[in-house]
């Protein structure tokens, strides 16, 4: 993939993939939802997070196996603005989200928590395997309580009957279109970021500044298609759980996966960790005032992420 033409096919098929991908993933997730009795934001946190994480992952660990760690951990920091600052902030654009009591006070101080750790771990330019195993502790810790939730909500579900009489027939279908998406969307991203690559070959750029732009910017799609289907269709709870889902997913699972397969020695500099922490603390505000993310809001948290940029890359 070297001419322009090549450049332009792979990145049509990649969006056409995301897209595609975006509405099977939203739609089965939510009908999985619904017959479980699992509330959506719970199915955005864990299946559609780490669903859509995939493409960071597989980034990740083909970057770190492959000697270019500053692509691992700039397509991290990258991808965690881009969702808080970004993505959020255009969902918001389109449709106003409303943010549940249960997010504030639990998976936003987890998201802060996960970036902070990422931060302390990277700090001295250097993410061994022992420092990865610690970031997959924390994220097994962090789904083994979601787990416990959805239980919890089963159980209440069973008692007042609102779990769709669907047999199992009909789960594993829903499941079985969640993979698909789940598959779309990674190639999609794939496919863009051979795009990228390519595009930007000519260009002499560091590592971690590619990682936390072009390289972020296309793996973090799925990310933006997925949660502005979900906008669209007025479905909140599974936008803004993918979003924190994804964030966590990233700071903890990717990199740890990552750092376990290959150790990473990249100094992405302070500058990009605090301009990240400072970004995810701008969120705090924004969703607790009135439990909704407005569209001016979202406005603010787009000028936040081009803060990110300015600060964190020291343009």
């Amino acid at each position: 993939m070297t001419g322009p033409l090549e450049i332009g096919a792979g990145a049509f098929a990649g969006l056409a993939a995301l897209y595609f991908g975006a509405r099977w993933l939203v739609g089965a997730a939510s009908d999985v939802a619904r017959r479980l009795g699992v509330s959506p934001l719970l199915v955005g946190l864990t299946v559609v997070a780490v669903g859509t994480s995939l493409p960071e992952l597989f980034v990740a660990v083909s970057a770190a196996i492959g000697g270019h760690a500053g692509v691992s951990l700039g397509n991290v920091v990258g991808a965690n603005a881009l969702n808080i600052g970004l993505i959020l902030g255009v969902a918001a654009l389109v449709q106003p989200i409303r943010v549940e009591l249960r997010v504030l006070k639990w998976d936003l101080p987890v998201m802060f928590g996960a970036s902070a750790l990422l931060g302390l771990v990277a700090a001295d330019g250097h993410v061994g395997r022992a420092e990865g195993l610690l970031l997959l502790c924390a994220m097994a810790a962090y789904l083994a309580a979601n787990v416990a939730l959805g239980r919890r909500e089963r159980a209440a579900a069973a008692l007042s009957g609102a779990i769709d009489g669907a047999g199992a027939a009909s789960v594993f279908a829903d499941l079985a279109r969640a993979g698909a998406g789940i598959g779309a969307l990674s190639l999609g991203a794939h496919l863009l970021v051979e795009a990228a690559v390519a595009a930007a070959a000519a260009f002499s750029i560091a590592e971690g500044a590619i990682g936390m732009t072009l390289v972020a910017a296309a793996t973090t799609l799925p990310e933006l298609v997925t949660t502005l289907v979900a906008a669209w269709r007025r479905q909140g709870d599974l936008a803004f759980g993918n979003i924190l889902g994804s964030n966590i997913a990233n700071a903890l699972a990717v990199v740890g996966v990552a750092a376990a397969a290959a150790p990473l020695a990249a100094d992405l500099g302070v500058r990009a960790i605090v301009a990240l922490l400072a970004l995810t603390l701008l969120a705090a505000p924004v969703m607790w005032r009135g439990f909704v993310v407005t569209r001016a809001e979202g406005a603010l948290l787009v000028c936040g992420y081009a803060a990110f940029l300015w600060f964190g890359l020291g343009l």
